[in-house]
């Protein structure tokens, strides 16, 4: 009944853009500032990009605000990954701003993140195309930052499965402009592993189940998928992390999976890579017996929205 209601309350709040349009237009140009829930669209590369944003209610001086941009998984949508991922209380309470773009769509119709360089080829299909999305998330993050909304020290990123792969992809491109990104259930691509090459270190959290049937833990060679432990080991070496890690035995939680129709139990480690050169702190939760889900947990201290923003409100980019 409760997620009846909140979808009801954001489909009132995105209908009811109109009428706050009118009230702001003087203040802001590209985009329309308000508290709450907005749909916007803006052109980029010949097609009409969607994207929601969210903007915390009740702010006394909405500038130099942290954002966080969230992109979710192969054909996913991006009003069903805000419900999903659940951090307006974490937004409302931190001064938050949230970006939701939608992915296009490959030519079966499905949405996606374009995750590798578009002039190598891939079998990973599902995950590689000629669009540019990293060019829309830079013109995106311009056309947000209106009358300096936006701390450009604090832009992390956030994706979910194929939208994983792309915040990783991000990293690798994208020089002096994303503060940490979180990966859930994603993976590096072959192309972006061997292309890679950040003009910085940056901080890393990689949350993981190591009964993931979709983008297996272990990797998967046919699809181009790398392990857990390589990606790990990719940005370890790029951030200089010291060669001893910290491991941390969270515990275990039993949680209802849709997958499996049943409550599954799994178990919390943490490990978590320091360097002694700089903060690009890499924490790797990995999930034993989780699978390709969003929570992990019902445990307000262990859900992915709450290990997410613990992560990301301790680094910003100096």
């Amino acid at each position: 009944m409760k997620k009846i209601f909140v979808v009801a309350l954001l489909l009132i709040l995105s209908c009811s853009k109109s009428d706050v349009d009118n009230k702001s237009k003087d203040n802001y140009s590209g985009f329309t500032f308000y508290e709450g829930l907005s749909t916007n669209y803006i052109q980029y590369g010949g097609l009409n990009r969607e994207y929601l944003l969210y903007i915390p209610p009740n702010l006394n001086n909405p500038k130099n605000l942290p954002v966080i941009f969230n992109f979710h998984g192969y054909g996913g949508q991006a009003l069903q990954f805000f419900n999903q991922t659940d951090l307006t209380e974490i937004s409302d309470n931190n001064g938050v701003v949230l970006v939701y773009p939608q992915g296009s769509n490959l030519p079966d119709g499905g949405s996606h993140w374009n995750a590798a360089p578009s002039s190598s080829s891939s079998t990973s299909f599902v995950n590689k195309s000629s669009t540019d999305d990293i060019g829309f998330f830079k013109v995106l993050l311009e056309e947000i930052n209106q009358d300096n909304i936006v701390d450009l020290k604090r832009v992390y990123v956030i994706g979910y499965s194929n939208g994983g792969m792309f915040s990783h992809f991000l990293a690798c491109n994208t020089d002096n402009i994303i503060a940490a990104i979180g990966d859930i259930a994603g993976t590096m691509l072959n192309e972006t592993f061997n292309s890679c090459n950040p003009s910085s270190p940056i901080p890393i959290l990689k949350i993981h189940g190591t009964s993931d049937r979709v983008v297996s833990y272990n990797g998967y060679n046919e699809g181009e998928f790398k392990s857990v432990e390589e990606v790990l080991g990719f940005w370890k070496s790029n951030n200089k992390s010291n060669a001893n890690d910290s491991l941390e035995n969270l515990g275990s939680t039993s949680i209802y999976s849709e997958f499996y129709n049943t409550s599954v139990n799994v178990n919390f480690e943490k490990y978590t890579f320091d360097s002694d050169e700089n903060s690009s702190e890499i924490v790797h939760y990995k999930i034993i017996n989780g699978g390709h889900w969003w929570d992990y947990s019902s445990d307000k201290h262990l859900k992915t929205s709450t290990l997410l923003w613990d992560f990301f409100s301790k680094h910003s980019k100096q």
